[in-house]
């Protein structure tokens, strides 16, 4: 009895520890700065998703796409990742700036950050990725499924910019690119236990 116990416990503790690694780790839009700044010249880019409540494709977008372990995997990896509610009420101060929403009871009024991040351009769900240094580096409109979705992030997260346009990184990322870039992030996973 006491073995079945045992054992019942550590699967519950592997399924929990393994379940945790493949969500994304998502964090507030006020704890960004801080964490760039405890990683210092470690940090890393942002990632913000910007939606809406009543938005159907950002609600897609969370099942079949945020919730891949995969896509998940590899956003821990590359990013700080953020859910911003486009329509939040609160003030928020990002950047040493105070951002609010102009008309706060209104329906659907789109946030100042949110118009900010997106360059004026809002429709949701849409994606701001800044440098550690907060500036914008590209915005990505539109809903995208985990398979069409994984090759925009490695490329944006990597180091890969650099060598390739993103076109020829598209054409090598499942037959060359890919491998390498999974065996990197299951060293740095190993490396971290």
């Amino acid at each position: 009895m006491k073995k079945i116990t045992l054992l019942a416990l550590i699967l519950t503790l592997f399924v929990g520890v393994s379940n945790a690694q493949t969500k994304i780790n998502w964090l507030k839009i006020t704890d960004v700065e801080k964490q760039i700044k405890k990683d210092g010249k470690n940090a890393k880019r942002v990632f913000i998703d910007c939606y809406t409540d009543w938005c159907g494709w950002c609600k897609r977008m969370d099942k079949d796409t945020f919730e891949d372990p995969t896509i998940a995997m590899i956003m821990n990896y590359y990013f700080y990742s953020v859910k911003f509610d486009a329509e939040t009420k609160e003030n928020i101060t990002f950047g040493g700036k105070e951002y609010k929403n102009a008309n706060p009871n209104g329906r659907r009024s789109a946030h100042e950050l949110a118009i900010m991040l997106l360059n004026q351009r809002l429709s949701y769900p849409s994606f701001s990725i800044l440098n550690s240094d907060l500036s914008i580096a590209t915005i990505i409109p539109g809903y995208y499924t985990a398979k069409d979705f994984e090759p925009m992030i490695v490329f944006m997260g990597g180091k890969y910019e650099e060598k390739y346009s993103f076109e020829e990184f598209q054409k090598q990322y499942e037959t060359k690119i890919k491998k390498e870039v999974m065996a990197e992030i299951t060293k740095a996973q190993k490396a971290k236990k």
